[in-house]
């Protein structure tokens, strides 16, 4: 893939993350609500997690393995969050993850985000399957994957631990055919 993507939704741009988000990313993921609902972020998360969390997700993106994407308001270019996806090219999948600013949280910002990501997965990355995955207790975030299209596919008792203590999680999931018959049915609108 040449370059790094940028993608747009109708309140969103959705960009790669610039050294200059670091303050924006440690303040969030610093947030004990935010932070309770990941699996891999450490406590507490400083500038420094922050400037290597960065410098690991433009890697990423560069090396085609993941693509991380800052969600940013079009409206006066604040940063809300991200949301991302994962490639596991062996299988031709993709596993959507995200997360955002507290402040944000019920106003369908993550959903529009994990929706373009989706899009642009089969479309760009061509994609076989698209996955998420989340605590059984989020219920906001099993909202985002249900609004974004993923259906529900697993329930997986005791399946991580966090904190120590062994949680569940649910999966959802979306396959190429299932995502173009939604197409079909529904076609994006075209600019004008």
């Amino acid at each position: 893939m040449n370059g790094l993507p940028t993608l747009v939704t109708p309140r969103l741009l959705l960009r790669p993350f610039q050294r200059r988000d670091r303050y924006d990313v440690q303040r969030i993921l610093s947030n004990p609500q935010v932070n309770a609902t990941l699996l891999d972020i450490p406590v507490p998360f400083s500038l420094d997690h922050a400037e290597l969390w960065i410098q690991a997700a433009r890697d990423g993106m560069r090396q085609g393995i993941v693509f991380p994407f800052s969600l940013v308001l079009k409206k006066d270019g604040k940063l809300l969050g991200c949301a991302d996806i994962e490639l596991q090219a062996d299988h031709n999948r993709g596993d959507i993850a995200y997360w955002l600013d507290p402040a944000y949280w019920g106003q369908g910002y993550t959903s529009e985000a994990a929706s373009r990501i989706i899009d642009w997965g089969f479309e760009q990355l061509e994609l076989h399957r698209v996955y998420a995955q989340c605590l059984h207790s989020n219920i906001a975030s099993a909202k985002v994957m249900q609004n974004a299209g993923l259906s529900h596919e697993a329930f997986q008792r005791q399946s991580i631990i966090k904190d120590g203590q062994f949680m569940d999680i649910d999966i959802y999931g979306l396959t190429r055919d299932m995502w173009e018959a939604r197409r079909r049915k529904n076609p994006p609108a075209t600019a004008i």
